[in-house]
């Protein structure tokens, strides 16, 4: 979301940013199958930026100037017309196509149910550890999934309160409380395999908030096409009112496109070696069959561990390695909280770098016939993803703060050697404790 830099101005610093560069953005969704209304109370934000959907589908952002306070819905209809005419279009063809007529408000949603199809029943997992906060307002955006074929599991990993199982325990039946008492993000995702009663696994992130008809999306994109062992989707911002969240977005954020995408891949081919292209674990599902049948997620990698990351791209890569195939669904909409400081900022983009690295020397180790591509990939993320980064932040110092980019190298040098001792530690971790065991046996 590039273009983003050229609409942001100055805003006072916060605590703990190296410098402010940018005023708040109201985040919005508008329906073009509703009327559109003036938006108020906008005195703090220096745009409106507006998710446009039409039938629930998202066909693109759009970027609106506010007026004094507000913004006006001809302010809207322009920018909309500008920015996205040729989405519209398309979108509107292809409801002439399906239903014979081309108004907006009258076309049947993008994508009916056919009665023939048998939807998968879909258990989501949340895996959290001590932010019952953040947790609580995700399980509320759950709750207003309608759906029969849907159950909830909270997978609380290591807790040091049982603050979360009370959380859980008030929110009704739909609602499952799991502890997994191994630490790292993967145990806790492995958990759910064993714990599931649902045909898809669908995961979200605590911090995240998702949309009434996310499970519906992914659910159909899986009915359609039973040849299908993954599916991604869409994750947009939350909200965009700090400098943090909006530098988060500016250097590529968790977007994907508005496009569906299919992928699958010969495991000569190493289209797949740049997994994070293909979603994130914020927003991702699998059939339970195809996480049994690859031994689950790799419980060396990710949050808890020292890799800090790489778990879901791991798995993204190893679905296509083994010849499965993974579709991106748009559709498919979750929100992300993104940090709010630019130290935790910081952070994140560090353990990136990590879990990236980690990632690499696992596959590199499971699959030495993929060196060779991982090498070229490597090369590729040090050239067109970091240094020419620095080069475009040091000829314009006001694009991106360099020493951003700075922290993700540094943590991909970092994780070079991380992998080994983790996977050292996951295996001590899986002779000690108790609990189900599946977890795939790390590479030698």
């Amino acid at each position: 979301m590039a273009s983003l830099k050229a609409a942001t101005e100055q805003l006072p610093a916060e605590s703990g940013a190296a410098s402010s560069r940018h005023r708040p953005i109201k985040v919005v969704d508008i329906h073009l199958d509703r009327p559109l209304q003036t938006i108020s109370g906008l005195h703090r934000f220096n745009l409106v930026q507006a998710l446009v959907r039409m039938h629930g589908a998202p066909l693109g952002w759009a970027r609106i100037p506010i007026h004094g306070d507000r913004c006006l819905v001809t302010a809207q209809r322009q920018a909309i017309v500008k920015q996205l005419r040729w989405r519209i279009l398309v979108q509107l063809v292809e409801d002439r196509l399906r239903t014979g007529t081309l108004t907006a408000s009258e076309a049947q949603p993008r994508r009916v149910q056919d009665e023939s199809l048998e939807i998968p029943s879909v258990t989501v997992a949340v895996c959290t550890r001590d932010r019952p906060d953040s947790l609580e307002t995700c399980l509320a955006s759950l709750e207003r999934i309608e759906s029969d074929l849907l159950e909830v599991i909270v997978v609380d990993n290591a807790p040091s309160s049982d603050a979360t199982r009370r959380l859980v325990a008030s929110r009704g039946p739909r609602f499952r409380y799991i502890r997994e008492d191994r630490p790292g993000l993967d145990w806790a995702r492995n958990r759910t395999m064993v714990e599931a009663r649902g045909d898809v696994i669908a995961f979200t992130d605590d911090d995240c908030v998702v949309d009434p008809g996310w499970t519906n999306a992914l659910a159909l994109t899986f009915a359609e096409s039973p040849e299908v062992s993954a599916v991604t989707g869409l994750v947009v911002p939350y909200e965009l009112e700090t400098e943090a969240q909006i530098l988060f977005e500016v250097y590529g954020g968790f977007g994907r496109g508005f496009r569906r995408r299919w992928h699958h891949v010969s495991p000569k081919g190493r289209a797949h070696i740049g997994s994070g292209n293909f979603g994130t674990g914020a927003n991702m599902a699998f059939r339970r069959s195809t996480l049994e049948g690859l031994g689950g997620f790799d419980p060396a990698l990710d949050v808890g561990t020292v890799t800090n990351g790489g778990g879901d791209i791991e798995m993204f890569f190893r679905v296509l390695q083994e010849g499965d195939t993974l579709v991106y669904e748009p559709a498919a909409i979750v929100r992300h909280r993104h940090r709010r400081d630019y130290a935790s900022l910081h952070r994140q983009l560090t353990d990136h770098g990590i879990g990236f690295s980690s990632y690499v020397t696992r596959s590199v180790l499971a699959y030495p016939n993929q060196l060779r591509n991982f090498l070229w990939f490597t090369r590729w993320w040090l050239w067109w993803w970091i240094l020419r980064r620095i080069v475009r932040s040091l000829i314009s110092p006001a694009s991106f703060p360099i020493e951003l980019i700075l922290a993700e190298l540094k943590g991909g040098v970092k994780g070079l050697t991380r992998y080994r001792p983790s996977a050292r530690q996951a295996d001590r971790i899986k002779t000690q404790a108790t609990g189900p065991p599946l977890h795939p046996e790390p590479p030698c």
